[in-house]
């Protein structure tokens, strides 16, 4: 009896704990929302993947209501994003069938970077852009 209790309370507990932690989204600490400067951009029409300069520089921002602000050569139409998950963003509006682009992100803190790489629709080749804090 006294393991049945022991194991009913410990159920109990994992539940409500994997309750908590699945409806709390936390902001990482260098995460998203901010100004960044568009510095490079990659792609392909073949062969290897080469980084290429952005001149002159320009910026995006991300505002904590959603809000995007866009640069005049990445996404100049778009104006409003959302956080999908750790690693998509969905930018909208955009020239494709869907009237939204999904990218995927990756903020790498000790760098100071972002990188953007669309998800939906892809480029075959390959392509990303970076971006500095």
């Amino acid at each position: 009896m006294k393991k049945l209790q022991f194991l009913s309370l410990l159920l109990s507990f994992f539940a409500i704990a994997c309750e908590k932690s699945s409806n709390r989204i936390i902001e990482p600490e260098n995460g998203l929302v901010g100004k960044w400067t568009y510095t490079e951009y990659y792609m392909s029409i073949g062969g290897p993947v080469e980084w290429h300069p952005v001149s002159p520089k320009q910026t995006i921002e991300f505002k904590s209501n959603g809000t995007f602000v866009p640069c005049e050569s990445f996404l100049k139409e778009a104006n409003h994003f959302e956080i999908l998950d750790s690693v998509t963003l969905k930018i909208e509006p955009a020239a494709t069938s869907m009237g939204y682009i999904l990218m995927r992100y990756d903020i790498k803190p000790s760098e100071g970077s972002l990188y953007l790489s669309p998800a939906n629709p892809i480029c075959i080749e390959g392509c990303s852009n970076k971006f500095q804090r």
